[in-house]
C-alpha cells in the first residue's frame, strides 16, 4: 500500500498545535510519520512546529 500523505495540510495541524502549545500531540504525530514523510514535511513547518517536534523529553 502506498503512502498518500498531503503534506501541506499535515503540517497546518502541526503548526497549529504547536502554536496553541501542544508539543506532545505534535511529537506524538510527528513520530507517527516515516522518515520520507518527516523530510517533507519540514519545509512547511513553522520554527515553532520544528522546535516541538525536535523537543527532548
Amino acid at each position: 500500500m502506498t503512502e498518500s500523505v498531503n503534506c501541506e495540510k499535515l503540517a497546518g495541524v502541526l503548526n497549529r498545535a504547536s502554536a496553541q502549545g501542544k508539543h506532545q500531540f505534535c511529537k506524538m504525530l510527528w513520530g507517527n510519520q516515516s522518515e520520507s514523510i518527516q523530510s517533507q514535511l519540514l519545509p512547511y513547518l513553522t520554527e515553532q512546529a520544528q522546535d516541538a517536534v525536535k523537543e527532548e523529553d
